[in-house]
């Protein structure tokens, strides 16, 4: 069983000692996850990397991976998503210092001492969720996505909303 990673956290000391952080984040602990999602399955396991990139930027390299159960736009029912991200995070103190990072780190503002871990990856994983979650196999048959020709019925009966236009112009062309 793997151990809890720290909720607070604070980059700056991490990063000068190179620290390497693994462990997980309980999904209680995630709450617009949870609010996002159908079901978390199980807790989500991430590994963090800290230290100086060659710009002497101070950063972190990281992945992290869970499972969650999402509905399936199709025939609404849960369907199971295995989400793997990796990011690469640089640390700042204030908005300024997030614009002059170069692009292949995204900025993570620490304010104050500490830094809630548990938010930032909260919002990486979010980022990650997929837009529309479906089964791959077929769950709904391809007929019941297809109107057929009832389309073209109701278009023909359909009244001609211009119909009253041609009759005022049709009137007003005979006087």
């Amino acid at each position: 069983m793997k151990t809890a990673l720290p909720r607070r956290i604070d980059a700056r000391k991490l990063v000068q000692r190179e620290q390497q952080l693994k462990g997980i984040v309980p999904q209680e602990s995630l709450p617009r996850l949870m609010s996002s999602v159908e079901s978390v399955i199980g807790d989500v396991v991430a590994e963090l990397e800290f230290g100086r990139d060659l710009q002497r930027n101070q950063m972190v390299e990281g992945r992290l991976q869970l499972e969650v159960q999402l509905l399936c736009q199709r025939c609404l029912q849960p369907v199971s998503e295995e989400i793997q991200a990796e990011f690469n995070w640089g640390f700042v103190w204030s908005e300024e210092q997030g614009k002059s990072l170069p692009k292949s780190l995204d900025p993570v503002i620490q304010d104050g001492d500490e830094l809630d871990l548990y938010q930032v990856l909260e919002d990486e994983i979010l980022l990650n969720l997929p837009m529309v979650a479906f089964h791959e196999e077929e769950c709904v048959p391809r007929a019941e996505f297809q109107s057929g020709d009832e389309s073209t019925e109701a278009v023909g009966q359909q009244e001609n909303p211009f119909k009253v236009l041609e009759q005022l112009k049709g009137s007003s062309n005979k006087s």
